[in-house]
């Protein structure tokens, strides 16, 4: 099975043999937090292998200080040997440029350009330190020994340590070709002329930002060692159109991961995108994947947010799945428009993993548990965040051997003092939202999920209620825990509302974790302002209280369930069968239900079914019973500790056809027997 990483490298990085005008994207991989990013990048360099020019970057574990050492570091990854290039890619403008800032360098041009020659003639004649076979440890080493070199002159110490990774940088290439005196006439042809000397003294007194300069000299050095020596490669295991096998050459890539996680990240792709775009239309052959936990606005102008549907930004670019994304699709969309800094960035989301993924990062079958019911109950807790399973998975194993583990009770369960709930929160929430207590905080964000979930956005939260709802979505939309990637339609979509984008929603582990959270604060007293549920939803039931409409009659009902009037919204969609056309009372149905439940924290299913459907009520119509057990199944089924069950699906259909044949008043029954087919287990 090819793996969504795999599908990219065979479809991103094919590039006609007789090359293009199109510049590389800087693909941004989008998820949220614990999606599983670093692990697709770690995959995608292995489908690269020795024969596709690659180098990873990561601005946490390589503990990369600033954006000139970062592409001190990433010179040092590239140049090394490649299966297709006769010659190892060389970065002499970028170790120029180094030694240029390590050094105090002479303000005349002849002297400077004496100076500089026998520096690269020393570091020529040097033998080659034992380390530098080791590239990347090489590469962070010296990485981190130029921590800050841009900003201030160093001092001899500093300058000492510098100048063996400098020196080790130029030599790289001539691992295999050792002459000086060719090295040596190769420099001098490069610096022939002032305008090269006077760049290299104005660098050395930092009479501006050297960084543009840097990656500049790291852009021409790609460009150069890409036109002088990349080869057609004949055979590989692209993914041609039509089967079209002929000679290609391949995109080179780099692959960055924690970009968020400190300012130089973010530092280096705004230095490298506008080095890129001051030196178009010249070109060079680095396509680069950089990891990102949040969402920028600029993309905005071109690329579909991905908590908006069609429907919503019809004149946008969708962002599609990293398992989609081809280079055909990013030369499309340059096509469409003038190019711009924000136009360079092509968003991908990266694709969710499959239930085998899952299974190897929480493979602990709790006692009572079949494996195949805690695997899927683990996927539709988890939202099938790689991260949330194996969180789920540590915390089973980590409960004391007597302990029983009920899927109500997972996120409420201690350990060292801590319930799941809470740590996964103070993991996984926005940094800002954390600026408060979780007891502040929780009631807030339940009621921002609420009204993502509802039907209809006509009305806002009141800000009196909730006065931190717009703060709080920004961020969770910022930060990529709403998008319709998250979404996870019912079984009645594509009835309720066919052909339709499902809307965007909360992601469904932090969505549980915030309900669980929310029921705990309500059941204790431990903080004297804590907003209970009945709180939330009562105060939100308020906001649909005034005129009648389908909207209005469905966000009702939707709160009746919320706030456990289930009798009410039952009454009223009995009410509305006979009204309704069918396919609009599918829909009605469908909206109701994913109303937030906490029974199935709290209770196990079957003895929640029983308690709000009984077997036997005197005096209640079969209509009545039916839609009773349709809404209670469905509402519970909304929610992630509840799992698919082939009984209770049977008590669906057999209830939605009893309403089709028996109940019904109307001609055409299709939607309702469309909806029963939903739920044959058979």
């Amino acid at each position: 099975m090819i793996t969504a990483a795999e599908l990219f490298v065979r479809q991103a990085f094919r590039r006609p043999a007789e090359g293009t005008t199109a510049p590389e994207p800087v693909v941004a991989l989008l998820g949220p937090k614990g999606a599983g990013k670093s692990t697709a990048l770690k995959a995608i360099a292995k489908a690269c292998g020795g024969t596709l020019v690659h180098a990873r970057l990561d601005f946490r574990d390589a503990r990369v200080a600033d954006p000139i050492s970062a592409v001190a570091c990433v010179s040092f990854l590239l140049a090394r040997h490649w299966d297709n290039l006769p010659r190892d890619p060389t970065f002499h403008r970028v170790g120029l440029s180094l030694l240029a800032l390590n050094e105090t360098l002479p303000p005349d041009s002849d002297a400077a350009r004496e100076y500089v020659l026998q520096l690269v003639g020393s570091y020529l004649r040097q033998e080659d330190d034992e380390r530098v076979a080791d590239l990347a440890g090489a590469a962070v080493q010296f990485a981190l020994s130029l921590s800050g070199i841009g900003a201030q002159v160093p001092g001899p110490a500093v300058r000492q340590a510098v100048s063996s990774g400098i020196g080790a940088l130029l030599r790289l290439a001539n691992r295999r070709r050792r002459s000086v005196r060719q090295a040596l006439r190769w420099f001098s042809g490069l610096l022939e002329g002032t305008g090269a000397i006077d760049s290299l003294i104005a660098l050395s007194q930092r009479s501006s930002d050297p960084l543009p300069h840097v990656m500049n000299a790291f852009l021409t050095d790609l460009s150069r060692s890409a036109d002088q020596w990349t080869t057609p490669v004949r055979r590989c295991r692209c993914l041609t159109p039509h089967g079209q096998h002929g000679p290609h050459e391949h995109a080179w890539a780099l692959l960055i991961d924690n970009v968020d996680a400190t300012p130089a990240g973010r530092a280096f792709l705004t230095a490298f995108v506008s080095a890129r775009q001051n030196r178009l239309p010249k070109r060079d052959p680095l396509l680069v994947v950089a990891a990102m936990d949040r969402w920028s606005a600029d993309w905005g102008h071109w690329w579909r947010e991905p908590w908006r549907t069609k429907a919503d930004r019809p004149d946008k670019r969708p962002i599609p799945l990293l398992s989609q994304a081809d280079f055909k699709q990013w030369t499309q969309h340059l096509a469409a428009g003038q190019a711009g800094s924000a136009r360079a960035w092509y968003p991908v989301w990266l694709d969710p993993p499959g239930p085998e993924v899952l299974r190897e990062l929480a493979p602990t079958t709790p006692d009572g548990w079949e494996p195949a019911v805690f695997a899927k109950f683990v996927e539709r807790l988890s939202g099938s965040l790689p991260a949330a399973a194996q969180e789920i998975g540590r915390w089973v194993t980590e409960l004391p051997a007597d302990t029983a583990l009920l899927a109500r009770s997972l996120l409420f369960q201690q350990h060292n003092g801590t319930t799941l709930w809470e740590r996964a929160l103070k993991s996984y929430l926005p940094r800002p939202l954390l600026a408060d207590a979780l007891h502040v905080v929780i009631p807030q964000a339940v009621a921002v999920a609420a009204q993502l979930r509802q039907p209809g956005q006509g009305a806002r939260l009141s800000p009196v209620a909730f006065p931190g709802a717009n703060q709080i979505l920004s961020a969770l939309r910022e930060n990529l825990w709403v998008s319709t990637f998250a979404a996870r339609p019912s079984r009645l979509w594509p009835v309720a509302a066919p052909g339709q984008e499902h809307p965007a929603v909360l992601h469904p582990w932090l969505l549980a974790c915030l309900m669980a959270g929310l029921h705990a604060q309500s059941a204790s007293d431990r903080h004297a302002v804590t907003t209970t549920w009945a709180d939330v939803f009562s105060a939100m039931a308020a906001t649909c209280a005034g005129p009648s409409g389908d909207a209005d009659l469905a966000r009702r009902l939707y709160y009746h369930l919320a706030c456990d009037n289930f009798e009410k919204a039952v009454g009223e969609l009995v009410g509305q069968f006979a009204e309704l056309e069918h396919p609009d009372w599918v829909r009605l149905l469908d909206q109701v239900t994913a109303a937030p439940c906490r029974w199935p924290a709290l209770e196990p299913v079957d003895d929640i079914v029983a308690r709000l459907v009984p077997d036997a009520r005197p005096g209640r119509e079969s209509a009545e019973a039916a839609i009773s057990c349709i809404a209670a199944l469905l509402w519970l089924y909304h929610d992630a500790h509840t799992l698919p069950d082939p009984a209770r699906d049977q008590r669906i259909r057999q209830s939605l056809l009893r309403l089709a044949g028996n109940y019904s008043a109307r001609v055409d029954t299709d939607a309702l027997i469309d909806a029963a087919e939903r739920f044959d287990s058979r």
